[in-house]
This record gives C-alpha cells, structure tokens and sequence, in this order.
C-alpha cells in the first residue's frame, strides 16, 4: 500500500508549527494569517524561524562579504524546521546577479526531499476569472520538486570534454555555450505519480492528467508518460482515469476548458508554468496556496511574492497566507478548522464592504471606483475573516490578538533569528 504522505506523519493531540515570516510584505501576510488562526484556538505551539533576503544581509553583515556562511538559511533554521511538525512559510525576496546567494526555498526543497509541490487553483467565492465563461474550477497541480532543471546541475563556461557526451554537442564546438542538464530519476517520476493518484483516490477525484513533452524530450518526458501510464492502469480499479497529453496542450485548454481538469501531475519546469497559469484563472498569485510536502515534513508556502515596494505597509492581500494556512491545517488532520477558515474567507470576498478588503479585490473583482478610499489594510482584512469565525473577536480580544501576533512577526533585526554561533 502507498504510504500518503499527504497527511502528517503521526497525529497528535497537540503540534508544533515553525513559522517563518519572510521577507519585505512577507511580514504582513504572515501577521495577518496568524491574527486569523488565533480566532480558531488551534492545538498549535509556534515556534519562529527566519530565513530569506534579510537572513543574507544578517549573515553578510556578520561574517562578512564572500564568507562560505553566508547565507539565506542559517542553521537554527533547518534544525527547527527538523524538530517540529509542519512549517509555515510567508513571501522571501530574491535577487538576481548577487554573488554566493542561493534560493532558500530551494535549499529547502533539496534538503528536506521535498518532492511534493502541490498547487491548488480554486476560484473562491466573489472573485472572478479573465476566462468568457465563469467557470468553476477546482484544480490540483501536483508539480515535481527536487528533480528537471531545477536540480542546478550546471556549467558556465562548458569545460571541453562535454562537447563529446553526446553527438548533438558537435555543431556547438567552438561556441560560448552554457548548458542545464535535466535530470529525471524513475524514482522520482514515481513518486509524484503515484502522489497524484493516491490524492485523488482520497477524496473522491476521478482523472488525473500528465502533461509533458514526450513526443520531443523523449528520454526525461518520455520515462514520465511511460511510468504514468503503467500506474494509471493500477488505479482504474478505483474508478479514476489517467490521460496523458502535451504540455502546450494543456496550457491552451486551460484557458478554453479548465473545468476538465482536476488534477494535474508535472515535471518540476513544466508544473511551475501550468501551476501560475492556472492560479492566474483564479484570481491571480494572491490568492494561490502552496505546499511542498515530503515524506518527514511539509512546508507550506503562499505563491505570491514578497512585494518590497510595499514592505511593512500592511496593502498586502492575506488570501494566500489564509488558504496556504487552510493547506497546512489539513496535513495536521485539522480538516474542520481548515474547512471554516476558507467558509469564513469566502465570506469576507463577498461582502464588498469598505474597509474589509484590500486594494487589489476592490479594485480588480469588485470595480469599486473608490478602491483607494474604501481599501482595508492586510490586518483590517484579516480580522474581518477571524469575526466571520468566532464572532467575539473584537474589542479586547481582538486588541490582544493583535499585539500578539505583531511581536511574533516583529521584523527589527534583533528579533531575526539565526546565525548566532
């Protein structure tokens, strides 16, 4: 029997959560994300971590330019990510062309064998779709995420003897030439397959779709459609149908038709593309939950970006945080609190009420003219989620809530942990 590591591994009474805020506006979605848990009275104990741009500058300013320390992940990082159930990760900031600097969320794919990026698009209640028809669509993207491109197995310039590994290297002899290898493992192939299938098996899902490029990558997408296809016959028994098609295909019916779809299975490159096409139907990147699931541990993380032009402004739309929160609730077996976090968002989304959500969902699915003067901040947003779930947290409550979670979040560098050896 296939193990689900969909779930976490051993249920408990009570849990503990690594939380990690982020970088730039990644303090204010998580700010706002714990302000609406706090109203659900969760079997949590939080336990903070840092990591991104602002542990990079942290370990820079400590060790030193060009120090091999250096880095966006500092080590009491990893080990409370190790020592707890589940982690919950907020926006970080990446730069291009800075020397030494590696992604954070990809060392923490690699370390942790993370394999498991799933990606829900659902479009929620009062947010619409650029789409003609107003659809419903509910789609699970299960991306690979550890192998492809993104195994940073790389060379720049190409050292000479590669030029003879294959004979299609001859005609670029001679030439400046910089080359990624895409790597496919059958273990991995299987893995996020049958990750697919089993999800789909567990709640009542009936197809499941690979996209890839076969018919051209014909070694790496060509071991992916044949293992898909040997696995999808395993699971006809079940009543859930396997296809198979073109990875350009798919984005072209995503657009015409994404009600066929509802779950999808990718290689690392192609799952990031479809998976942002697809939350674009739904309201955009925030609103798109993420979560990057492994056999020991999960790390939830929202799809949006850090949006550093409005760091620490509280602008930021908590949707994503709420529904990447909603995800992590759901791995922890805590399904009916999961269930009312969305309820009570949704909820919010169609209230149209000044004051209650942020610039964005006025102004881009409500056509509210006076979108600047009615727009709440993230925490405004946030707490109108929290009343829809405990009608008492106002006043008092409310005020304590917040004090709270803003410490926790507290972006100051003396409360940045990490790097402290």
């Amino acid at each position: 029997m296939t193990e689900n590591v969909l779930k976490v591994k051993q249920k408990k009474d009570r849990y503990q959560v690594c939380y990690m805020a982020g970088d730039d506006s990644g303090f204010d979605m998580m700010e706002g994300a714990l302000l609406v848990l706090e109203a659900l009275d969760l079997p949590i104990d939080w336990v903070r971590a840092d990591l991104g741009w602002c542990m990079w500058e942290k370990s820079i300013k400590k060790f030193g330019e060009g120090d091999p320390r250096c880095n966006t992940v500092p080590p009491e990082t990893i080990q409370k990510i190790r020592d707890t159930d589940a982690t919950l990760m907020a926006a970080i900031t990446s730069k291009a062309g800075v020397k030494g600097f590696k992604s954070a969320i990809l060392q923490m794919r690699q370390l942790f064998d993370l394999y498991i990026n799933m990606r829900p698009a659902k479009k929620l209640p009062g947010i619409g779709t650029p789409l003609a028809k107003d659809q419903d669509i509910d789609i699970v993207m299960f991306r690979e995420n550890t192998e492809d491109l993104y195994a940073a197995v790389e060379f720049y310039p190409l050292p000479e003897e590669m030029f003879d590994l294959h004979k299609g290297m001859e005609r670029f002899r001679g030439r400046e030439v910089a080359v990624s290898w895409r790597v496919f493992s059958k273990d991995g192939c299987e893995r996020i397959i049958r990750a697919a299938f089993e999800y789909a098996k567990a709640t009542g899902r009936k197809t499941v779709h690979c996209c890839n490029k076969a018919n051209v990558i014909r070694e790496t997408d060509g071991m992916m459609k044949r293992l898909f296809l040997e696995i999808a016959k395993e699971y006809e028994q079940y009543g859930i149908k396997g296809y198979e098609e073109n990875a350009d295909a798919t984005a072209m019916w995503l657009i015409k038709n994404p009600q066929d779809y509802s779950i999808i299975v990718a290689s690392n490159v192609f799952g990031d593309i479809l998976s942002d096409e697809a939350s674009q139907l739904t309201g955009g990147l925030g609103f798109a939950p993420s979560g990057n699931i492994g056999k020991d541990t999960a790390l939830f993380e929202t799809s949006s970006g850090s949006v550093p032009k409005y760091a620490h402004q509280y602008k930021v739309n908590p949707s994503a945080m709420v529904m990447t929160s909603k995800m992590m609730l759901e791995y922890l077996g805590l399904d009916e609190q999961g269930a009312k976090l969305e309820k009570a968002l949704g909820e919010v989304l169609v209230e149209k009420k000044p004051g209650t959500l942020t610039y964005d969902i006025l102004r881009d699915f409500h056509g509210d003219p006076d979108w600047e003067k009615n727009a709440a901040s993230t925490l405004d947003m946030a707490a109108a989620i929290a009343v829809k779930i405990d009608p008492s947290f106002v006043g008092a409550k409310l005020d304590a809530a917040k004090a709270k979670v803003h410490q926790m979040c507290a972006w100051d560098e003396a409360s940045l942990l990490g790097f402290d050896d």
